[in-house]
């Protein structure tokens, strides 16, 4: 069993998977070219109840195993099935939510959470993993059985007692809190709307004034795409003001629905219990507990790492504050940021990222990502005719020599239902005939008054870096679903994949294949582009401090058993250099670390990104988009996913481990400008 399996109660927002006699799962497996999720499910709960029962009857057979195909082969059987109800449901209560379904949904997680805590406490199974180290097993399955036994041991089944029903209580209430805090951060967010005269939106152009026109006049809100326009382009700081204070605020005390969707009290309940979780296991803090199935070796190298970004990020960054505040000429507020930096940023590169929009188009940003991908990897990607959950959805087809390898459903649009960010979660592993499908999520510009979806050049690193995602789940060679893709990789490296592709849309022929002006069909002019890419590292040390803060305070809250914002305090005045607002808030929606899978882990994103930046200057200095390095890359790190040592497979790949310097290359710090 893989950490996935084991500590799936611990990762809220890591999708697993069902089949049974229910009608939702018609089949025994699905066919190679029938991969279609079922998003009509019905009978969740009841579905669920038997697909736990009848899970729970194959451990107690796997347990009584003395073989890989007698102890893992049934488990991993079973957690391709149990994968595919479980993944579908968390979809949608995450794209398509309404009250009705996600009451259903939390009627589950108490269920799944229970389930894993048997599984992960069952000694006569643990017995059996420790017993298959003795028998001939390959490279792959030795991995895995080590990660697995080392997955039993941080889930508890060496707890007796009174600590073992603690134990599993507080994983099965963590699963319920993290499930509340998302919902009160959706509702929080769709809250706040306010209708706007058009001459309160100076500064606003015709695509930004289509996002928001209604039948009444116009109206802003805080999703993601809307909110980024009032910041950087709305000339009324007042307007700016008012918009960037309901964000920060959303879901607290001090927000427009202080009551019902304050997430402070869920918070302060999550760390506690993770705390107390961790103490159980003898562990001093829930940080320790983290690094335990990561690449780090502890809290200390994490501090250490990030201490030396922020020592050597730190003097660039206040230099281009300073540059900001004199170009601003007035004393700078947080809501003053996105605007007066987008102003200084088109007087010194000479153009305006509204310049940019209409030259990427939905459709050929696509098409280009789709270009990119296929000639990175030797693949194919096309688009088939399906009906999906919406409306909006893309199902794509991958293959390779005209052989089916995966599906990737697309879902890129904003919307009130919708929980905001981006990202990607697996349906279906590869398991024989069956292939990998996943889903990308993103919250992008839509199409608004007979114009195409025009996306902004930061909403395409977004897509690069979710396909990244996507392939690391689709391209997998590896046959064992808990160690499959994404299965099985150590969290600080599962973001690797994802920001390797970042790199490649910043590329000259890559931008060609991007762009295509939406009205003269006009590809990205060599002057822009060649802004473009000038402006590529604008303010980077400032938005390396500001990943820093939340990782240093991510880690130095699970590490101790102070209030949350106390800790935020202590690491700002490290790490800040411009000043909070009463108001600010953001812990309370910040997902990632109280409803994801980034507890003590968000460092991961800077780790990962050493890592990607190795990575890619590696490919460019040995011949690029195509070339051997990256076919490499495909072997060593995508296909292979967890089933080996995570670093072990980097230095095959790259000859030998990464250093900082890459990062800090890449971003223009230091002295690699």
């Amino acid at each position: 069993m893989s950490e996935r399996f084991i500590l799936l109660a611990w990762k809220a927002g890591v999708p697993c998977g069902t089949m049974g006699s229910n009608p939702i799962l018609s089949t025994t497996f699905i066919k190679p070219f029938n991969m279609q999720p079922n998003f009509q499910p019905k009978n969740i709960v009841k579905t669920i109840e038997s697909l736990t029962q009848e899970g729970l009857k194959i451990v107690d057979q796997s347990s009584q195993g003395n073989d890989w195909n007698s102890v893992v082969g049934p488990l991993d059987k079973f957690e391709f099935k149990l994968g595919q109800q479980t993944s579908v449901n968390s979809h949608l209560n995450s794209v398509m939510f309404n009250e009705e379904f996600n009451a259903e949904y939390e009627k589950t997680l108490p269920l799944i959470t229970n389930f894993y805590s048997e599984i992960s406490t069952n000694k006569t199974l643990y017995k059996a993993y420790k017993n298959l180290k003795n028998t001939d097993l390959n490279e792959q399955q030795r991995h895995i059985v080590q990660e697995s036994i080392e997955g039993f041991e941080l889930s508890g089944v060496g707890l007796e007692g009174k600590q073992a029903d603690r134990f599993k209580a507080i994983k099965e209430r963590l699963s319920i809190l993290s499930n509340q805090f998302s919902k009160n951060s959706l509702k929080a967010t769709n809250e706040w709307k306010k209708p706007v005269t058009k001459d309160n939106l100076k500064g606003y152009g015709e695509d930004q004034l289509a996002k928001i026109k209604t039948d009444d006049g116009y109206e802003i809100n805080l999703q993601i795409p809307i909110y980024m326009d009032v910041m950087t382009y709305a000339d009324s700081r007042s307007l700016r003001e008012e918009a960037y204070k309901a964000y920060v605020s959303r879901a607290s005390e001090v927000g427009i629905t202080a009551s019902e969707f304050d997430n402070k009290v869920i918070m302060d309940e999550i760390l506690a219990l993770r705390l107390e979780m961790a103490q159980i296991l003898g562990f001093d803090n829930y940080a320790e507990l983290s690094v335990e199935s990561k690449m780090v070796e502890s809290p200390k190298q994490i501090i250490d790492f990030l201490d030396d970004l922020v020592n050597q990020s730190k003097p660039q960054a206040q230099r281009e504050l300073d540059e900001l505040k004199a170009f601003a000429g007035i004393e700078l507020m947080p809501w003053d940021l996105g605007y007066y930096s987008e102003k200084l940023k088109e007087q010194k590169f000479g153009f305006k990222k509204t310049e940019l929009t209409p030259y990427f188009p939905e459709q050929q940003v696509l098409s280009g990502l789709f270009s990119t991908i296929e000639n990175l990897y030797q693949i194919q990607i096309k688009a088939v005719n399906e009906v999906s959950y919406h409306a909006d959805v893309r199902v794509l087809e991958i293959t390779s020599k005209g052989e089916l390898v995966g599906r990737i459903y697309l879902d890129v649009y904003a919307r009130e239902d919708k929980r905001g960010g981006a990202w990607m979660a697996d349906y279906q592993a590869l398991m024989g005939d069956n292939k990998p499908v996943a889903f990308v999520v993103c919250n992008l510009n839509s199409p608004s008054e007979g114009k195409p979806a025009l996306f902004e050049f930061d909403e395409i690193v977004t897509l690069f870096h979710e396909f990244g995602h996507a392939l690391h789940h689709v391209l997998t060679t590896v046959e064992y679903p808990s160690a499959a893709g994404i299965a099985g990789v150590p969290w600080d490296g599962v973001e690797l994949p994802s920001q390797y592709m970042e790199f490649f849309c910043y590329e000259r022929e890559v931008v060609k294949l991007l762009s295509r002006h939406w009205q003269t069909g006009e590809s990205l002019p060599d002057d822009l582009y060649d802004k473009l890419i000038a402006s590529k590292n604008f303010q980077s040390a400032l938005g390396m401090l500001r990943q820093c803060e939340f990782s240093l305070w991510d880690i130095h809250t699970h590490l101790s058993d102070q209030d949350t914002y106390e800790v935020l305090d202590k690491v700002r005045a490290e790490t800040a250099l411009m000043p909070s607002v009463d108001e600010s808030r953001f812990l309370n929606t910040f997902g990632h670390i109280f409803s994801g899978g980034y507890a003590a882990g968000y460092f991961s994103y800077k780790w990962a990104e050493v890592l990607a930046a190795d990575a890619y200057y590696y490919v460019q200095d040995n011949g690029g988009i195509g070339s051997e390095a990256s076919q490499s890359f495909m072997r060593h790190i995508l296909q292979v996913g967890g089933s080996l040592d995570f670093m072990g497979q980097y230095v095959k790949f790259r000859g030998e481990k990464p250093t900082t310097e890459a990062l800090l290359k890449s971003n223009g710090i230091a002295g690699f400008k």
